[in-house]
């Protein structure tokens, strides 16, 4: 091949993972598109906000109802506001829980946050 002929192939390949990548997203957004068009027509919502306590503390809990995202929310969750307990609401005074399908918050900013974020 010729030194031409190399760098029009290897233009054709970059290309096409441009493309690849392009047709990746695109279908990830229309997914994402068509869930939240099907759940708002179903009357379903993303999340169900809830009052609990943790030894005696005010909590504002979150259910998410898309499950599927849960172990992309968990990362974010630790990502956002640092590890939690590992012993889900048996330490006391934690920032944030996951516990019983449901994100704790302490804080309501960390709840609206992590709404702003998932909806």
């Amino acid at each position: 091949m010729t030194g031409f002929a190399s760098k029009r192939a290897m233009a054709n390949g970059l290309k096409s993972l441009e493309d690849d990548i392009i047709d990746n997203l695109s279908n990830q957004i229309s997914k994402s598109i068509d869930d939240e068009v099907l759940m708002s027509a179903l009357g379903w919502t993303p999340y169900t906000i809830s009052n609990g306590t943790v030894y005696g503390e005010k909590y504002l809990t979150v259910h998410p109802s898309n499950s599927w995202h849960w172990n992309e929310m968990m990362d974010w969750m630790i990502n956002t506001f640092g590890p939690t307990a590992h012993d889900g609401v048996w330490t006391p005074k934690m920032r944030w829980y996951a516990n019983n399908s449901k994100f704790w918050f302490r804080e309501e900013k960390d709840l609206t946050l992590f709404i702003l974020k998932w909806s």
